[in-house]
């Protein structure tokens, strides 16, 4: 099932990078994973005949048929491109390397036609280094036959192992733009762009592969490497040339394959196993290992490319459930690193820890942090982690106490968990309990025993105020939030058991809840939504809830039930097994950001719940 927004991310240490469901690079991140996105367009093409009967195309374009798949355990991208028109096949094999800020595009050519047929083979770059085309400007280095694109300290160098027949230099809508030229594929040699305006500059290579013959295959391994000056990225690009594509792709495999044979997970139904092993991956790519900090999409439509504390602590909590026990820490050590003088958190942040556009305070994520401080320490003892994060989670909690509303005694108000009202909410405060509850533990651990005693009674008084305030016995479920009061059923409330504990799940209330959340949607395609007045693109089931709704029934051992929203997370995930954000609520397909760390987390944690009956 194909989607709008289907990509595959690959990366290593500094880079992530996103090559679209056509087989266009969509996003380069780097230096860091989420900041900047240096890439406005960067395509393949094909010129086929002579003559008369020359034609070109984009490789993303009609007529062209794409299929994709990542190949086993790997990150390796495979998109295959079809024109049944011209009778050729290309196959794209995308990959970054592991220990080189470098992507590797090889190409295959071949001809089903029962004559030779003239081939040509262009591709274009069109950078935003820096998210802007102001200042750009690139140039072609005759000697080393690459085409380098720079401004300020990001260089970016492309060019082939084969050396190319012509290349062009360009600037948007003048003469020498790149884009227009690659069409008749004739490019002018022009060797140096310059533009200080919004145009920007583009360029192009073009390398004349000969008459192709039926059943004959002509490689081109193309390379794109990315430093922080013209020499490294000319040594960078010299060095890949140099190596064998065999050897290229066995160290990404070498590193795809050492990650997922670091999980210390049980066995799962086979049905899950290649979606489980394709969630760590996508995990794995969105995680950054220098800084700690996790995106939660590599995507700019939606802007999703921020770490989101919240959604972070699920996957570390994702991730130290299948043992990557130091990329948890790492998580943790960051939220260290990024707290606020007054024990808080933003919104969401940068992957270097600034804090990125945010429109109100969320004290869930706040909360959601010091719950999965205490939860991976329960998951590996660490006490020298609770000692350096004691500071931390002291603040945290102070921030916590200190911000409720004298009236109810609740956490708040704040935004709700999906960033839109701002309450009392069940779920803010659902988070604070096991907040608290978790803190005081730490606390204890700790020989602090006075702030454990004063934690574990606040924590009592908070699950009092969510009983008395937010249980409502006219609905006979919990509401949204109150002041204002909210009565719309919220799936979220779920957290009220998974995963902070604050009730039992057989509770008589919590039955009730769940039961008519359950019964609150109703689409075409399935699945369960936030709430049934969403609005945000158009209200859908999302992943996120769907396995929430999935990890409850774990809880209660309702195994089958939850079997059956597990199997249709499954079934509505895109043609490469990633998880977006939300799927159509009429015709399946998803929708919204994806791959999404947190679908992908939830999955991971329902499948680590499940039990065969």
């Amino acid at each position: 099932m194909l989607s709008t927004s289907q990509q595959a991310p690959m990366g290593n240490r500094s880079t992530l990078i996103t090559i679209g469901k056509n087989g266009e690079l969509r996003h380069l991140f780097w230096p860091t994973h989420n900041y900047p996105q240096h890439v406005r367009g960067s395509l393949p093409g094909i010129i086929c005949g002579k003559g008369q009967n020359e034609s070109f195309s984009w490789l993303t374009d009609d007529p062209w048929t794409r299929r994709q798949r990542y190949l086993p355990d790997s990150t390796i991208l495979e998109t295959t491109f079809t024109d049944n028109r011209n009778g050729l096949e290309v196959r794209a094999t995308d990959f970054v390397l592991p220990s080189k800020d470098a992507l590797v595009r090889v190409f295959e050519i071949a001809s089903t036609n029962l004559v030779p047929i003239d081939t040509s083979f262009l591709y274009y770059n069109d950078f935003d280094i820096a998210e802007t085309p102001i200042g750009d400007a690139c140039y072609y280095d005759q000697r080393s036959d690459t085409i380098v694109s720079y401004k300020r300290n990001y260089w970016f160098a492309f060019g082939g192992q084969r050396r190319s027949s012509a290349h062009q230099c360009g600037v948007h809508e003048e003469a020498s733009d790149a884009f227009v030229d690659a069409k008749d594929g004739k490019l002018s040699g022009n060797s140096l762009a310059l533009y200080s305006g919004t145009r920007g500059v583009n360029s192009c290579l073009k390398w004349d592969l000969g008459s192709l013959n039926p059943g004959v295959k002509e490689q081109l391994v193309l390379l794109m490497c990315f430093a922080h000056n013209k020499q490294n990225a000319l040594s960078l690009i010299d060095t890949a040339r140099k190596s064998s594509l065999p050897e290229m792709v066995n160290d990404v495999n070498k590193y795809c394959q050492d990650w997922l044979r670091n999980a210390k997970v049980a066995r799962v139904p086979e049905a899950w196993e290649d979606l489980l092993r394709r969630s760590l991956l996508t995990l794995r790519t969105l995680v950054s290992p220098d800084f700690g900090g996790i995106v939660a999409a590599p995507t700019l439509e939606p802007d999703y490319r921020y770490v989101w504390s919240r959604d972070g602590t699920y996957v570390a909590y994702a991730l130290d459930c299948c043992g990557y026990h130091k990329d948890a820490e790492a998580f943790y050590r960051w939220c260290k690193e990024a707290q606020e003088p007054n024990g808080g958190w933003n919104q969401r942040y940068h992957i270097e820890r600034t804090p990125a556009p945010s429109w109100g305070e969320q004290e869930d994520q706040c909360a959601t942090i010091l719950w999965g401080f205490g939860q991976h320490y329960e998951l590996t003892k660490n006490r020298d982690f609770l000692e350096d994060v004691w500071p931390t989670i002291k603040r945290g909690v102070e921030h916590l106490l200190f911000g409720r509303d004298p009236e109810t005694g609740l956490v708040g108000p704040s935004l709700d968990l999906w960033e839109e009202k701002s309450a009392l909410h069940t779920y803010t405060n659902s988070a604070a309990c096991g907040a608290l509850r978790e803190s005081a533990l730490v606390a204890s651990v700790l020989g602090h025993d006075a702030l454990a005693e004063s934690w574990k009674k606040e924590n009592g008084i908070l699950q009092g105020a969510i009983l008395k305030h937010l249980w409502s016995e006219q609905n006979n479920r919990f509401l949204k939030s109150v002041k204002p009061v909210d009565t719309d059923i919220d799936t979220a409330i779920i957290g009220l058991t998974f995963p902070f504990c604050v009730l039992q799940p057989d509770d008589p209330r919590m039955l009730s809840t769940a039961h008519q959340i359950e019964n609150a949607f109703r689409y075409t395609a399935e699945g369960i939504g936030r709430y049934p007045s969403d609005v945000y693109h158009g209200g859908n089931p999302w992943f996120i809830t769907t396995l929430w709704m999935a990890l409850y029934h774990c809880q209660l051992g309702n195994y089958q039930k939850a079997k059956t929203l597990i199997d249709w997370s499954a079934r509505h995930v895109d043609e490469l097994q990633l998880f977006a954000e939300q799927v159509n609520r009429e015709n399946g397909e998803p929708v919204s950001a994806s791959p999404l760390a947190w679908s992908h987390a939830m999955f991971i944690l329902s499948l680590l719940n499940f039990k065969e009956e």
